[in-house]
This record gives structure tokens, C-alpha cells and sequence, in this order.
């Protein structure tokens, strides 16, 4: 679930950001020992929930659905450990439109239940469990779950094409504070830190038009009769309740894999061909993220098709529909999603004011997709066409730890740039060592935000205090720099930091200086957080122009005044058809368009609802080579994702946006 300063070394070749460990204004790296210290004095620490007193071990549910007449019948088994006190009742989220009808207890415990307070169910034990000791109880009941979100929990639908009626749950709501939807068909402690293991039995009548009953981890055995057919499908390693899903539908299957883990995939009938085609790049890039990150979690991947999403579900990602279509238009999508099962099912977010890291890295990982299947050249590519756009166009303005909304550009695309910087900062090899340890010292538990920190500063070998303090926990949008060249008596250029709000900002930035008649340039400089700030280019003489951050290193703007003969070493002319921006983002109700053309062109625009039903259509005609720009007027759609397909005779871009009411 989808944006310094008082030391110039000047070198004869391109540098990747250099670690501060030399000694003068920023000190000697802090040790390690006083890192560790200082993780539980940070914003953001772990701590016990001391209003949730047990810890939910196992779930065991028994459940048949009827997509037809809309009907769906649970039992499930439950085993509770007292984790904190001796345990006298089990609080849990249930919807109050479905029936309960029967609670009863596995062991010599006496369990009843009320139902006191909205779309909540207390399971009274008696006597009460001793501290560390566990229960386990049974609740039945059945019904069809009131719809409590937008997009998320579970919903029956009808038939539309070759779907079949179906019924299906999404684990997150868009509309929910705080965001798990489960509880409308499972009676459950929605917090991400309680993770647990799911032993379940599907059943659907064989007269139903619906073909499969679907669910979380492994295909254990399937038990066909004349009149039903029961599947039962085990998770062995634990995940977060906001993980299970279940689906049932006309569905059929198809293998990529048979093990190390099996991908297996639900599509509709009529769509197996375009799936095979649109799925063809998950078993690579899958294996190129085992390869990053750590073996593969599960024993299981796979997609099935839904009529929303996409939704990480642990081992089987609910995949929207209309995204299966036999190109390779979506393969961001299925890459983000793929990486959840490593960042956000294996390592969860210890807290939702930690969602960056579940999504934020999600998003980071469409562009690691990207240089799986391209190379590096893809993935700056796309930071620099699908992640730098988001978030420099997002009108949001808050941090992107304790996000004011969940959803948007600054938990997604900007969480992703700073992942795209921190890997500038580090280096390749420190930042996946960091990563891949990060992941085996969470391994099925919980992180939060300074936990990722610490990890990084073990191998950066210095405090990034500075980094996360700007970029993650209190600073707000990126820097605006202005860049003086004053070229007329001693070679000097001035960074400023033009930005009215949000933060002033602490980096390593290259520059790029070139001459007549000799190659570029390279070096770093420190720019302080600080409004205005000189740099002498000492020693050079002949110099044609000067550029920072060449490389795109940084989440920024720039813009250059030169004073002088000197010359900006931006091109007149775009180098390639791209989007620049969707703006802003999320937009309400009017977005700008803007696109660079490198060469005269007709083009048109296309926008879609995330479904992939068509919004409109604009010929804009032939334009000339240069920047352009085109508006699209939403107030009569709903409020989602939209993608805008710019269309050009050879080739097309798309870029999506937040509609936001």
C-alpha cells in the first residue's frame, strides 16, 4: 500500500556524498555505544501498550460464504496469552452488524461475552488466566458485514463481467483513524505490534457461482464432496491481524513458481493471458529483492485479483482488477506491493505514526524494481520522473513521522526520497548491509522509526540526528536553493535556502563546475542550515558555469543567477518526453499536468480512476519541444487515485495523483 557549510574539498571526479567523519565543526562520528543510549530518549521509542493486556498467539477460523445471497458464517478459535496481568477479559474490535452466536471455552475457563460500547465485543473469562499462562476460546456468529469504509474491511459485490459474485476484505481504511478494517468480519486487537500465527478452513457450497474461497498463507489440502469443497490454508509465521484477508470468487490459478517460495495468482477466467503477461517480471524482481533484502519471508506470494486495491496481504497480494491487463503498465504497483511482504508483513511499523516505514519503503522499492529489470539508469529514471514530482508538488505540509494523513505524498513519495538519499549518503554497500540487518533484527516483530535510524548510524558511523530531525520527524517539505555564481573578480558561488516555510536544510551537495577547455569538475560541499551561504572556487579560472546537485542526489528545486560571463549548464531543451509534475498533489479539484516534450509532437492526455475506468480525453495537438503544461478539472469524480497518461506517437508516460474532497 503507494516523496551545508564551512569545508570545500575539491576533487577531479564525481563523488558520491561523502560521510562527515573528518574532524573540525561536525566532530568525529559519535560511537556506537552512546547510539544505542540514546535510541529510547527519541521520538518514537516502542513501548508496551498498557491498555492491552494480552497477547493474541494463534487464530483458527472456520468460514463459509455465499456471494450469492451474500451470507457469511465464521467460527474461530482463538488462543490468548495473559502477557501483562492476570487476564479476566479479552477486549476486541467487532462490527456490531454481524451476529454473534455462541461464545464457549476450549478448557476448564468459564467465557461469556457482552457487546458494551460501539463496534467493540468483551470476552469475560472467569476465573481469571494466571500471568503468562494462555486460553483459548471459540466465538461463532454470521451475517453480512456493514460496509465501514471507502476501500477497506470486507464487502460482498455482484457479478460484473467475468468476476462472479464475490465476497473479499481489504486490511487497511483510507477513512479509518486508526487505519485496520478487519474488524467488520473478524473480531480481533487491530494494533500492529500483535502479530500472530492463522490456521483456516474455506468453504463454499459447490452449487455457487463462485469457484474458490481464498485466504493467507500456505494451501495445506482441499476436501471436494458432491455438495461442498473446503480449503485449508496455514500462515506458520506471524503476521499483524491487518495482514488476513480472505476472498472468494470465479476464480482460476496459475503457477509461476512451485517453491523457494510458491507464487501462485487468483485471476478472473477471461483475464489468465493478460495476467501471465503483467505478472511476467515478478519471480525476477522477486529474486532481486531476496537478494537486497534477505531471503524471502513466507512460503508463499502470489496476487489475486479484486475489485479494489492493492492491499499487502501476508503472502497474497489483493490486486485491483483493472490494473491486470497484458502489458507492463502496473509493474510499480505489483513491485510495491511485492516488498511489503519484506516492509510491512516481515518488519511492521511498531506504530501507525510509523507508516513510512511500511510505505515509504514500499514506494522505494518501485524504483529497486526498476534497476532490477534496467539497471541503474531505470531507477534514477523513475526517482527522478514518478517519486521527485509527487513530493515536490504535494501541497501537504507536516513531517512525514506522525503524518496528518496517512495516504498521501509525504508518508509515500517523500518517504521514498529520503530513502533514495539516505542511499546517497551512505553508499550502496552500508546502506543494504544496514537494510538487510535492520530486517533480520526485526524479523517478524515491529520497528519503529528510531530503530531504523540506529541501524544506519552503525554503519554511517556518525549520528544522522541532523538527517532525520530535517527529513523525517519535524521538518516539512525540501529545500528551495538559489544558486549566486559571481564570476567577475574572485570565482565565488552563494547557496541560499529560499524556502518561506517549512525547513531550512543540512546537506552534502555536489557541484559541478565546467570550463572552456578542459573536462568538469566534481566536488562536495557542506551547505549549513542556514539561509545564505559562500563557497570560493579557489584556484579555478576559465570557468563556463556551475551546477549543484548534478545527480539528482537531493530532494530539491534550484534555480541559478549568474553574475558575469558565465552560463547555466541546463540544456534549452528538454532531454526526454517525461511528466515534471502533477500539481498539486493531492489537488482539489483542478491538477496541472506539466511535461517536457524533447522534440515537436502530438499528443494527447488520458485520466484514469484507479479501477481503470476512463475519465476523459484531450487531443492537445502538436506541440513543439520544450515544457508544457495541460489541466484536468475533477470536480465532478470521486474522491481517489488518478493516473494521467500523457500520449505521444512513439511512446507514453503516466503519473498519479491524489483527488482529495
Amino acid at each position: 500500500m503507494y516523496l551545508k557549510s564551512l569545508i570545500l574539498a575539491i576533487l577531479a571526479s564525481t563523488l558520491v556524498f561523502a560521510a562527515p567523519r573528518q574532524t573540525g565543526p561536525w566532530g568525529t562520528p559519535t560511537p556506537n555505544s552512546e547510539l544505542r543510549h540514546r535510541l529510547h530518549s527519541r521520538a518514537g521509542s516502542l513501548d508496551d501498550d498498557s491498555l492491552h493486556r494480552y497477547d493474541m498467539l494463534e487464530i483458527h477460523p472456520t468460514m463459509s460464504m455465499n456471494p450469492d445471497s451474500q451470507i457469511f458464517r465464521s467460527s474461530v478459535i482463538y488462543t490468548v496469552r495473559a502477557s501483562q496481568i492476570p487476564l479476566d477479559r479479552v477486549d476486541l474490535r467487532f462490527t456490531e452488524s454481524l451476529t454473534m452466536d455462541s461464545v464457549w471455552s476450549l478448557g476448564e475457563t468459564t467465557v461469556t461475552y457482552t457487546r458494551d460500547g460501539l463496534d467493540s465485543l468483551q470476552i469475560l473469562l472467569s476465573p481469571a488466566v494466571p500471568l503468562h499462562d494462555t486460553v483459548e476460546f471459540g466465538i461463532a456468529y454470521h451475517g453480512n458485514p456493514a460496509i465501514i469504509d471507502s476501500w477497506g474491511g470486507f464487502r460482498f459485490v455482484r457479478a460484473q463481467g467475468d468476476r462472479g459474485n464475490m465476497g473479499f476484505s481489504m486490511g487497511d481504511g483510507l477513512n479509518l483513524d486508526l487505519p485496520p478494517a478487519n474488524y467488520n468480519w473478524l473480531p480481533s486487537y487491530a494494533d500492529p505490534t500483535d502479530k500472530v500465527l492463522w490456521d483456516a478452513e474455506t468453504e463454499l457450497s459447490r452449487s455457487q457461482t463462485a469457484t474458490q474461497f481464498m485466504t493467507v498463507g500456505m494451501p495445506v489440502s482441499v476436501d471436494s464432496s458432491a455438495s461442498r469443497t473446503v480449503w485449508h490454508y496455514r500462515l506458520d509465521q506471524p503476521v499483524s491481524t491487518y495482514l488476513l484477508a480472505i476472498s472468494a470468487g470465479n476464480y482460476r490459478t496459475f503457477v509461476q513458481r512451485t517453491e523457494h517460495p510458491l507464487i501462485m495468482n487468483w485471476v478472473y477466467p477471461n483475464h489468465l493471458a493478460a495476467a501471465q503477461i503483467a505478472y511476467a517480471n515478478v519471480p525476477a524482481v522477486l529474486d532481486s529483492f531476496s537478494a537486497r533484502f534477505g531471503p524471502y519471508p513466507f512460503d508463499r506470494f502470489g496476487y489475486a485479483m479484486t475489485p479494489i486495491g492493492d492491499m499487502e496481504h501476508a503472502t497474497c497480494v489483493f490486486h485491483v482488477e483493472n490494473a491486470v491487463q497484458a502489458n507492463h503498465t502496473y509493474d510499480w504497483l505489483l513491485f510495491h506491493e511485492m516488498s511489503h511482504q519484506w516492509w510491512g508483513d516481515w518488519v511492521t511499523c511498531g506504530d501507525w505514526r510509523d507508516l513510512w516505514l511500511n510505505e515509504g519503503f514500499g514506494t522505494y522499492c518501485e524504483a529497486l524494481g526498476m534497476e532490477a529489470l534496467g539497471g541503474h539508469a531505470a531507477y534514477q529514471d523513475y526517482v527522478e520522473t514518478d517519486l521527485f514530482p509527487a513530493a515536490l508538488t504535494t501541497n501537504e505540509n507536516f513531517p512525514i513521522y506522525n503524518p496528518d494523513y496517512y495516504w498521501g505524498s509525504t508518508v509515500y513519495e517523500k518517504g521514498a526520497c529520503v530513502m533514495h538519499m539516505l542511499r546517497q549518503l551512505l553508499g550502496d554497500t552500508a546502506f543494504f548491509d544496514a537494510w538487510r540487518e535492520y530486517g533480520q533484527e526485526h524479523a517478524f516483530g515491529n520497528a519503529v522509526t528510531a530503530e531504523w535510524q540506529l541501524k544506519l548510524e552503525e554503519h554511517y558511523g556518525g549520528s544522522l540526528q541532523w538527517f532525520f530531525d530535517e527529513w523525517v520527524y519535524t521538518g516539512t517539505r525540501y529545500p528551495l536553493y538559489h544558486v549566486l555564481i559571481d564570476l567577475i573578480d574572485i570565482p565565488v558561488f552563494h547557496i541560499a535556502q529560499t524556502q518561506t516555510t517549512g525547513t531550512l536544510f543540512r546537506m552534502p551537495v555536489d557541484v559541478r563546475v565546467s570550463f572552456a577547455n578542459r573536462p568538469d569538475s566534481v566536488f562536495t560541499v557542506w551547505n549549513d542550515a542556514t539561509a545564505d551561504q559562500t563557497f570560493e572556487l579557489t584556484g579555478l579560472t576559465d570557468i563556463r558555469g556551475v551546477q549543484i546537485d548534478p545527480g539528482n542526489k537531493i530532494l530539491k528545486r534550484a534555480t541559478y543567477t549568474y553574475l558575469g560571463t558565465g552560463t547555466p549548464l541546463s540544456p534549452a531543451l528538454p532531454k526526454e518526453f517525461r511528466i515534471t509534475s502533477v500539481s498539486p498533489n493531492p489537488f482539489n479539484s483542478a491538477a496541472v499536468v506539466r511535461f517536457d516534450l524533447p522534440k515537436s509532437a502530438t499528443v494527447r492526455l488520458r485520466v484514469f480512476d484507479l479501477l481503470g475506468r476512463e475519465q476523459t480525453t484531450r487531443d492537445l495537438g502538436s506541440l513543439p519541444a520544450g515544457t508544457h503544461q495541460v489541466a484536468w478539472d475533477g470536480t465532478n469524480a470521486a474522491s481517489g487515485v488518478y493516473l494521467f497518461r500523457l500520449e505521444s506517437e512513439q511512446e507514453c508516460r503516466v503519473a498519479k495523483a491524489i483527488l482529495l474532497k
